[in-house]
């Protein structure tokens, strides 16, 4: 183990507890004597002669000074600051820990199958500082009893002849013990994810109830904003460097030097903070409010120690530095916004703006002077000034710009070229957004030294409520509960936004975000207003009522459209970049769900919301407080009676039960089975009308006014679930398409969607506004628009323009076409599939990205590629063997081939070594037998050619578009589906792909081919 950095872990264990010279440890200040009355000249008098003896004394020892102590009451609804007479934290002796800390190699992930092959431990004392002192080491291989695979021998190097005469994992368990256990007892064993490790360790006789202090789980909490908490990278961040990763000693002292790094990070927190972890962290079990505590006891200990002025240190959240600072723009209230141009106005040309594009993006202009790597490139000019014309004419224009167009910058030259005028900029990916603001935008207004203000803008539900934050730290009870209020607790000592995206949140931490979250419609911010911390939202909206251009996504973009203008502050202009995944987003925004999981959740949360329990201590409330829980005891048994009957639908006469189906007007009027769903749905609304009449009347009676507000919201959360079985049940319209579903764990949703929204997007998105610019990668269908345009409701008044990537595909990429597979389908289609996989990723050392159109094609595949796990090359398969940002950092590590669905066909970018072959695995057509597919295709007169195929071409194009992200890159894309030489229809896809070397090759010469070609290209683009 090294470590780089200004401490390191001593070679030899420093058990002394005694404390160091200079320490500044003081005794308690006596207790002050009682002493009898006394008359003023007398205490005058005394009074002098105590001063004098005090000033005869300071040259003889140090002055001790005893400063105010602050506590935290956490059962407060506000932060407050106490002045008790004593502080025994601040008084009490420095606290060291004794710990174990603890990793083990296994072969597998489950305790109940798999065997231990190697335990790690180490002895480790944490001072009071947050120090680290490293004892007594120990580990042991232990035998599983059978062969190592290759994917655990590569992962951790171990062979099954390190193995060979190895203690049984039983033995190498009761070795570990009597190394762990001293006195009699076993300490904190500290470990990473340490219940993965004390799963396998208590099935061979480890104490269950050993206290336990988990270092992913502290990282969770005080690195809110962490990108990961894997052990290796939270040690990178730490200046931590392991020997080596994936062994158990390694591991085992890593997580000791972690638990420093973290018990170090904790006592450099703000006291008030400190002691708010240690008053909840009892809820995340006992080493943990331990460690917490002892950082408390420090920290207090420390301030108590502090030459301090004696004023009360105690600040709110929101004060000292400790929350967002202000805002540097500060903006109108929403009623101050001006109100939107007449759409007709885009009939009057406007002078043109100073700034020229065509002078921005010139040979020696200004971006060539200040942008590193600025390349002059024809295609993007030619957008920019496409864009530069229709926002200064008016209308609407649909571009296509391929891969290294450049297009945010064309895009954002003329927005930022618009004198006076808002232009509203709205990306479908977080990164986008990230990119466009922090980097781009930045660049462009130095280069052009342009000083329009800029905003991001997000809905309701991305940012924290500082008031329902308070009301939620109130009523916390579990273990996700308190880890995402001590998460946030540190956070919010940190942000300027109040932007969820800033947060990592694991596990249930993301259900329970919307209980702190600004989404709360009938919140009024100046109520936030004398809440520490102050509304994120409203700062957010008020700097969007001041800035030139103002950044947001589809989902806010839509909802806005929806709302006829009600969230974002009036514009001319709209720039939307990856159009192509408007309709979608359009789909929910316009569209209802009534999911049996939420409608359940939200009654459950409304029947323990604070303000119903406070209600029924207070005898003016308990009546309404009980009719209101006795109406969601009511609705709850309603909604059971729904979804039984929605359930029915999915079971067909004598046929398999099906995961989905659509609601059709022929279901409705001849399906013996709806009649059940109409009067269940009848007696589900009627019991929702009561709990929002129950609610209604709980409000008016008074109470604490936040504990109110957030009543308000959570009876108003079930609004759109009356709404859906209105619509969904009741009075659909001849425009609707209805269907019930299923998730993976059974639950039922309903739902509806429009059939077409190309009406509405024109009348709430592109009628409102002067210019409206559609730009996206792909959009086009064999250079036509009109499948785009028709989606959009442009049609009839949409420009548009196709600009080529500048990238040379036919020097850069390979397209192979094998000419001998098995039709999609077809027995022995999956065996072609994974020996393609494996062949080709083979040779090429991992480096290969396959892509499917269903779960389970792709899982069929994945057991077929054994081989590779042989060869060292890991599999890594979507859905079984992690997150899709843990796949993507395990592929970027090497020697990996990753298989995914429809997430990874887009917005995944791999540039250079990283990928060299895309291995597609059939024509990416919708499943046919979707309800919302099935009701779309429905309103063309030919469905395939003017549905489906339009929309597989441009899937294709994104997978396709996985492979080149850069001039010098280079490789192969494996096409799976000899459909597209052998039917007419192929003409259409080939004609929407990039112009790249094309090979039609039997199945055992397609690796050889492709890793030839890639060595040769290689050769070729370094000379």
């Amino acid at each position: 183990m090294r470590r780089s950095g200004p401490w390191s872990p001593p070679e030899r264990a420093r058990w002394s507890a005694e404390p160091a010279a200079g320490s500044g440890w003081a005794a308690p200040l006596p207790a002050r004597r009682s002493q009898p009355p006394t008359s003023r000249a007398d205490r005058s008098a005394r009074g002098r002669r105590a001063r004098r003896t005090r000033a005869a004394r300071s040259d003889a020892r140090p002055r001790v000074r005893q400063v105010r102590c602050q506590a935290y009451a956490h059962r407060d609804a506000s932060w407050v600051t106490r002045r008790p007479t004593a502080c025994s934290a601040a008084r009490s002796r420095r606290v060291e820990r004794e710990l174990v800390a603890v990793d083990l190699e296994t072969t597998g992930y489950d305790a109940a199958s798999e065997r231990i092959v190697e335990i790690g431990a180490v002895r480790v004392r944490l001072g009071a500082d947050g120090a680290v002192t490293i004892g007594e080491r120990f580990v042991t291989f232990a035998d599983p009893g059978g062969p190592l695979s290759p994917t655990i021998a590569r992962l951790t190097g171990l062979h099954d002849s390190d193995l060979v005469g190895a203690p049984s994992p039983a033995e190498a368990v009761a070795a570990f013990v009597a190394f762990a256990r001293r006195n009699g007892e076993i300490p904190w064993v500290v470990g990473h994810n340490v219940g993965f490790d004390l799963a396998f360790l208590e099935r061979h006789g480890f104490p269950a109830d050993a206290p336990r202090l988990d270092t992913a789980d502290l990282a969770s909490i005080l690195l809110p904003s962490a990108a990961s908490y894997a052990l290796q990278r939270l040690a990178a961040d730490a200046a931590i460097v392991p020997d080596a990763a994936h062994r158990a000693l390694d591991d085992a002292l890593t997580s000791a030097l972690v638990l420093g790094d973290l018990a170090r990070r904790v006592r450099a927190l703000p006291p008030l903070i400190v002691a708010e972890l240690a008053s909840f962290a009892s809820l995340l079990g006992d080493a943990t409010a331990a460690f917490f505590a002892d950082a408390a006891s420090d920290v207090a200990r420390n301030a108590w120690m502090q030459d301090a002025s004696g004023e009360a240190r105690g600040v709110p959240l929101g004060a000292a530095g400790l929350s967002p600072s202000e805002p540097a723009v500060r903006g109108s209230e929403p009623s101050d916004r001006p109100g939107r141009r007449d759409p007709r106005a885009r009939e009057a040309p406007r002078e043109a703006s100073p700034l020229r594009v065509d002078d921005v993006f010139a040979v020696g202009g200004p971006l060539a002077a200040s942008l590193a790597g600025y390349e002059d490139r024809a295609e993007q000019r030619l957008l920019a000034e496409a864009i530069e014309r229709t926002m200064r004419d008016g209308g609407v224009l649909i571009a296509e710009a391929g891969t290294g167009v450049g297009k945010s910058l064309a895009y954002l030259v003329p927005a930022l070229a618009q004198p006076d005028e808002r232009v509203i900029v709205s990306t479908y990916t977080l990164p986008l957004q990230d990119q466009l603001v922090r980097k781009d935008l930045p660049a462009l207004q130095a280069a052009l030294g342009t000083e329009a203000r800029v905003a991001v803008l997000k809905g309701r539900p991305n940012y924290l409520c500082p008031r329902r934050w308070q009301v939620f730290r109130g009523s916390v009870s579990t273990r996700e509960e308190a880890r995402l209020l001590l998460k946030t607790l540190v956070w919010r000592t940190v942000t300027l936004t109040g932007d969820r995206a800033e947060l990592n949140l694991l596990g249930g931490e993301g259900e329970l975000w919307p209980r702190i979250s600004a989404n709360d419609e009938t919140c009024d911010a100046r109520r936030c207003k004398r809440t520490p911390g102050g509304c994120h939202l409203q700062r957010a909206r008020d700097a969007a009522a001041e800035a030139g251009i103002v950044v947001v996504n589809h989902a806010l973009l839509l909802q806005d459209a929806r709302m006829r203008g009600a969230l974002l502050p009036a514009a001319e202009h709209v720039v939307v970049d990856e159009a192509h995944r408007l309709e979608d987003v359009a789909t929910d925004a316009f569209g209802l769900e009534l999911a049996e999981r939420r409608l359940r959740r939200d009654l459950e949360r409304l029947s323990h919301a604070p303000a119903v329990v406070s209600a029924l201590r207070d005898p003016l409330r308990t009546a309404q407080a009980e009719t209101l829980r006795m109406a969601i005891e009511t609705a709850l048994s309603r909604c059971g009676e729904l979804f039984a009957a929605l359930a029915a639908l999915l079971v067909p006469v004598d046929a398999p039960p099906e995961d989905r189906v659509r609601i059709t007007a022929g279901v409705r009027a001849s399906d013996e089975r709806w009649l059940p769903v109409e009067l269940a749905g009848e007696r589900m609304g009627d019991a929702l009308a009561g709990v929002a009449s129950a609610s209604d009347r709980l409000g008016t009676l008074g109470g604490d006014e936040d504990e109110t507000a957030d009543l308000a919201t959570a009876a108003a959360e079930l609004g759109p679930a009356r709404a859906a079985i209105a619509r969904g049940i009741h009075e659909p319209r001849a425009s609707d398409i209805v269907w019930l579903d299923t998730d993976g764990d059974g639950a039922l949703a309903l739902h509806v969607a429009q059939t077409h929204l190309g009406g509405l997007l024109r009348r709430t998105l592109v009628d409102p506004h002067r210019s409206v610019v559609f730009t996206s990668a792909t959009l086009a269908v064999a250079g036509s628009f009109d499948f785009a345009a028709d989606r959009l409701g442009v049609g009839d008044v949409a420009d548009t323009l196709q600009v080529g990537s500048p990238f040379e595909h036919r020097r850069q990429a390979l397209l192979v076409i094998p000419s001998d597979i098995a039709f999609p389908g077809e027995e022995r289609y999956a065996e072609d599939v994974a020996r393609t996989i494996e062949d080709v990723a083979r040779p090429l050392g991992g480096r290969t990205l396959a892509l499917f159109t269903s779960h389970a094609a792709m899982r069929d595949v994945a057991g077929r590629l054994g081989g590779l796990d042989q060869a060292g090359v890991a599999v890594l398969t979507q859905g079984l063997d992690g997150s899709r940002r843990a796949l993507l950092e395990r592929f970027m590590a090497g020697q990996a081939v990753l298989l995914g669905t429809q997430s990874f066909w887009e917005g995944i970018d791999l540039p250079g070594d990283l990928l060299r072959c895309v291995v597609i695995a059939r024509l990416p057509f919708a499943v046919p037998d979707d309800p919302l597919i099935q009701g779309r295709a429905e309103r063309y007169d030919d469905p395939f050619r003017d549905f489906h195929l339009p929309q597989a071409a441009l899937r294709l194009r994104q997978g396709f578009g996985r492979l080149i992200r850069s001039k010098t890159d280079y490789g192969a894309v494996v096409l799976l589906d000899r459909r597209i030489v052998t039917k007419d229809y192929g003409q259409v896809l080939f004609a929407s792909l990039p112009d790249a070397e094309t090979r039609d090759l039997p199945l055992e010469r397609i690796g050889g081919a492709v890793v030839d070609w890639c060595a040769s290209r290689a050769t070729r683009l370094l000379t």
